[in-house]
């Protein structure tokens, strides 16, 4: 049986158990190297005997480190915001630095210096040092235990006067985890040149800003051009294959139309002759209803006055037959 104890303020069986009839350890919880390294305990083994016997023996367990720990930079110090990585296992924060080089700088002299320190024990707690990314590759170097920053060669004329490092910290572990650290090198030959440089790089900051609000709004105006064009052209065409549904003009739209015309229009020497202005090219009308004659165009009215053969000529009227035929002319005439 174990004897009870307490570890970090809790007992030790919350950690360990001990086998009754076998006397075999059992871890209950995972062990985090960096919070217990090691862990000691008191176990009693007793026997069935009459009286009992017992002994007591002391066991000493020793937490194995793993590498669950990224290596954490301390200088230069951390950017605001995350930074890029380096594959599985980086870190999460990058980090970014300014740093003033002198263009009379001979090769090998101090730059920056970049520090860092893992959580971890042994060689997972080595850590090397490379330069992953360089403006100019060939400017600058890393030591590679070290973490410094020199130059590789003194600075020429036509090199630039800001540089971006990117340095890349890892460890020995198995897998290997790393962490980032940015640099911005200057080559400046005073703190006040340092400074002008610095700040003719944020200016153009402000017009890419404008520049990009701008052009959204291009964007946008051009989409909303395309949609109207494209809803007047709708329109459009809906309108004309409505017109193409209509059923075409008959004789019934017609005889409608003719419905409409008052009846003053029928009635009478002059209604006659306004009907007639309307609808005739050739009219030839006199006093006596007997003796008036009408032609019509064929082009004209053709569909509204039927052509009807000219009857023979009739003889003179008389009497009761003359008085007959004035009495109906005037209903046959419409």
């Amino acid at each position: 049986r174990l004897r009870e104890g307490r570890l970090r303020g809790a007992p030790l069986s919350s950690y360990v158990s001990v086998q009754a009839e076998t006397g075999a350890l059992y871890a209950l919880r995972s062990f985090d190297y960096e919070e217990v390294r090691e862990l000691e305990l008191w176990v009693r083994a007793e026997d069935g005997g009459a009286p009992p016997l017992s002994s007591n023996v002391s066991v000493r367990l020793l937490i194995a480190d793993e590498n669950d720990n990224a290596p954490q930079v301390l200088y230069p110090p951390p950017a605001p915001g995350p930074g890029p990585g380096s594959g599985p296992g980086v870190g999460a924060l990058g980090w970014s630095g300014v740093e003033l080089a002198p263009r009379s700088a001979e090769p090998g002299a101090l730059v920056a210096k970049v520090v860092a320190v893992d959580a971890d024990a042994g060689q997972n707690a080595w850590l090397s040092y490379e330069l992953a990314k360089a403006t100019e590759p060939g400017l600058f170097r890393v030591g590679l235990h070290s973490g410094e920053v020199r130059t590789a060669r003194s600075p020429l004329a036509r090199d630039a006067a800001r540089h971006s490092l990117v340095v890349v910290v890892k460890d020995r572990g198995r897998p290997a985890l790393s962490a980032t650290a940015t640099l911005t090198v200057v080559l400046a030959e005073s703190v006040a040149e340092l400074l002008s440089e610095l700040g003719s790089a944020a200016a153009p900051a402000e017009p890419a800003g404008s520049l990009t609000r701008w052009l959204v709004l291009a964007v946008a105006a051009v989409s909303c051009l395309f949609l109207a064009f494209l809803l007047l052209l709708l329109a459009l065409r809906l309108r004309r294959w409505r017109r193409s549904r209509l059923p075409p003009p008959s004789s019934a739209s017609t005889a409608a139309a003719l419905r409409g015309v008052p009846a003053s229009h029928f009635v009478g020497i002059d209604g006659v002759r306004a009907f007639l202005r309307s609808y005739s090219h050739d009219v030839s009308l006199t006093a006596d209803s007997r003796k008036s004659q009408l032609r019509c165009a064929g082009g004209s009215c053709c569909d509204t006055l039927p052509a009807r053969p000219p009857p023979d000529e009739a003889a003179p009227l008389r009497g009761e037959d003359a008085a007959a035929h004035r009495a109906a002319e005037p209903d046959a005439l419409p």
